[in-house]
């Protein structure tokens, strides 16, 4: 059986465990064994390394269908996908070693560049503090994106700071708690903070455009915006159908003698909501399923911008339409117990994250008149 069909297996026992799932902050112990049998913990591993091997439009559905029964399974497994992307990119001697073990590797990280790194001999000494680090309390492996600091003076590369990802054990950070949040309150996305950690030579990943490995890992960040908006495509999916079951199970409207599934007006808004979302879905797995061939080239910036904004519009059609079937649904879903209440805030705290905002659509017409330059890998 695929990852897909294994997933589907485990969607009601993801959806039962939802609350728990969120007052925890965190996977339950069954849910992640459950999740790393079904092969979640391997799509994007390097298959010389015993990685499954997907393709990212199967990762993306993987991660779409978990988020159809809870925003942050979907939103963790999510984010491991795209740490092994990263990971990947790294000098083959580090990856043989973080994979030695086997694919299912549990890691975490963080591309805004929140920290520094000093070149001390041998390789550079991390400090600073990360926040938005998703299942960081499980990882055995961290990313971090860090400016560099050569002497006393921050390292410039094309007038800007230069950065680079660091990959340090878990051992060597601690975990910050600050994941007190609207929603995807289960992804336990705290602060990381290295005090004085050490990142040899061979386990730093470049970011310059054009060096070893540092095409592959900015196409691999600019993928995540993808892996955002799958989990928020699912997660518009569930609310559609929890407010459809709503109608049809009966529901009437306070004040009202007619059933709701019965009005014209919620059948028209419903819908509407439903064309919305499947816009969005249609675009994201059209821009995931392009051959992106070399991760170099001329143009290879302004492919990068198009995945962005592809995946900014998809994740806001995907919230447009959990808000609007939140609305739908009246005051029925406004209490905690409704699956409905979740989904809203989850879908919402998706959206704030930096890859699905205007920024861009900005950063991708920048490229279309012209003026988008090299980029950066953000």
């Amino acid at each position: 059986m695929t990852t897909w069909q294994l997933v589907r297996d485990l969607l009601p026992e993801i959806a039962k465990h939802a609350d728990e799932v969120e007052r925890v902050r965190g996977l339950p112990d069954h849910l992640y064994d459950g999740l790393r049998a079904a092969g979640c913990l391997r799509m994007l591993a390097p298959v010389a390394h015993g990685g499954a091997g997907l393709g990212v439009p199967d990762t993306l559905r993987v991660i779409e269908t978990l988020g159809t029964a809870d925003g942050s399974v979907a939103w963790l497994v999510g984010q491991v996908a795209l740490s092994q992307l990263i990971i990947g990119c790294a000098a083959e001697e580090t990856v043989a070693a973080i994979f030695a073990d086997g694919p299912d590797v549990y890691a975490a990280g963080s591309v805004a560049p929140k920290g520094r790194a000093t070149e001390v001999e041998g390789g550079w000494r991390i400090s600073g503090q990360w926040p938005f680090v998703t299942g960081c309390e499980r990882a055995d492996w961290v990313y971090l994106n860090c400016v560099l600091v050569r002497g006393r003076a921050v390292a410039l590369t094309d007038g800007r700071p230069a950065t680079r990802i660091m990959v340090l054990p878990a051992s060597d950070v601690t975990v910050v708690d600050t994941w007190h949040t609207l929603g995807l309150r289960g992804t336990g996305s705290h602060d990381l903070a290295v005090s004085g950690g050490f990142c040899p030579d061979e386990r730093a990943v470049t970011l310059v455009p054009g060096t070893a490995g540092a095409d592959r890992a900015a196409m691999s960040i600019a993928q995540s915006s993808l892996i955002i908006a799958a989990a928020a495509s699912g997660i518009a999916e569930a609310a559609l159908r929890d407010v459809a079951e709503l109608a049809a199970g009966g529901k009437r409207p306070a004040l009202s003698a007619t059933r709701l599934a019965s009005s014209t007006a919620f059948q028209e808004r419903l819908g509407e909501a439903r064309m919305v979302a499947q816009a969005g879905r249609a675009l994201l797995y059209d821009q995931a399923g392009q051959e992106w061939g070399a991760v170099a080239g001329p143009d290879a910036a302004m492919r990068r911008a198009q995945v962005r904004a592809a995946a900014a519009q998809a994740t806001a059609l995907a919230v447009r339409a959990t808000d609007a079937a939140f609305e739908l649904a009246g005051g029925t879903a406004v209490y905690d117990s409704s699956p409905l209440s979740r989904r809203l805030r989850d879908a919402n705290t998706a959206r704030q994250h930096f890859v699905a905002s205007r920024h861009s659509y900005t950063a991708f017409g920048a490229h279309l008149v012209g003026e988008g330059g090299d980029g950066g890998p953000l």
